[in-house]
Parts: structure tokens; sequence; C-alpha cells
């Protein structure tokens, strides 16, 4: 019986370490990408300010104004957001108790999370932007007001669900191995 309990402590801690270095390679991955998006979000922040917010052409409507501006928290917000993120997977502690470096694991590898909540938020006021800019009469002329503004939201949400879709085929790809591995060994820490 002490021999069948040492092989199954053994089995756990090759997994634990395989689990760990697995972890570790997806979160350098992941913060790789956190600060290229972060990079990216900046940029947009500062080219949409100037495009359309700080822009003295009087040719810009006051919807594109209101566009400009929605688009510039969206991306001022999710400059905040990738940032925070990155400076979170960079200032990872693999040293920390197993039970909470598996906890913060399962946390952070979940398909859906905390954080769908902020990308929610900032492909919203994207959206709202969008519907603001097609506002414009100049814009889309074929169309009634009540027709550009679904024609736009209905372009727009499904661009935003194959994107969801396409996420989550690359999740279940990369990342669902590493929180499938950490629910259960969490769940074998914790029962």
């Amino acid at each position: 019986m002490n021999e069948s309990f040492k092989n199954n402590q053994d089995r756990i801690q090759v997994n634990v370490d395989d689990l760990i270095n697995r972890t570790k390679a997806e979160d350098q991955k992941g913060s790789k990408t956190l600060r290229s998006v972060y990079i990216l979000y900046v940029v947009l922040s500062v080219f949409y300010t100037l495009l359309f917010v700080a822009n003295p052409d009087p040719d810009l409507t006051r919807y594109d104004r209101i566009a400009g501006l929605l688009y510039v928290l969206a991306f001022t917000a999710g400059a905040l957001f990738f940032r925070k993120e990155f400076r979170m997977l960079n200032r990872m502690d693999y040293t920390l108790p197993l039970i909470t470096l598996i906890r913060g694991a399962e946390v952070r590898y979940r398909f859906f999370g905390y954080k769908w909540w902020y990308l929610l938020f900032i492909v919203t006021l994207i959206g709202a932007g969008l519907s603001f800019s097609f506002r414009n009469p100049a814009r889309l002329t074929i169309f009634s007001e009540t027709e550009k503004l679904f024609f736009v939201q209905a372009v727009y949400w499904s661009v935003i669900f194959l994107s969801a879709l396409l996420g989550y085929f690359h999740w279940k790809k990369r990342s669902y191995p590493v929180w499938r591995d950490a629910k259960k060994l969490l769940e074998e820490l914790e029962g």
C-alpha cells in the first residue's frame, strides 16, 4: 500500500512539474502577445485622438467626433487592460506555494472569466462608435438611418462572433490542456 501511494505521489510530481513548465511557456507566449496588443492599442488611441478629436477639419461632423471619442475611450481602456494583463504575466512568481500557483493558472486559462467583461466593454464601445460614424448622412446613402444602423451592427457583431469563435478554437488547442490539467490537479489538492 505504501508503494502504491508513493507511485501516485511520483506520478503527480511529474505532472506538476510538467504543468508548471507548460504554464510558464504559455505565460511567456501570452506575455509577448499582450505586449504587442498593448502597443497596438496605444497607437490606435493616439491615431483616433489625432484623427477625430484633435483634428480641426470643419468637414468632421459631430457624429464623427462622437465616434472618434468612443474609439479613443475603447482603445485607451483596451491599452490599460492589456498593460495590466501583461504586467501580471511578467511578474508571475513561480515560487509561490503550489496550490496558489495552480489556482492562478486555472483562473488565468479559463475560457470564460473576468476578462470577458473588459473585452465586451471595449467591443461595445467600438460598436457604438461605428453606429455614430455611420449616422453621417454622407455614408451609405442608399440606406435609411435605421437600415444603416442595423446593417453596420449586423456586420460588426458577425465579425466579433467569428473572432470569438476563432479565439475559442485557438484556446482549445493551446490553453485548454493547461487549464484542464490545472483544474484536475487543483481538485486533487483541494479534494
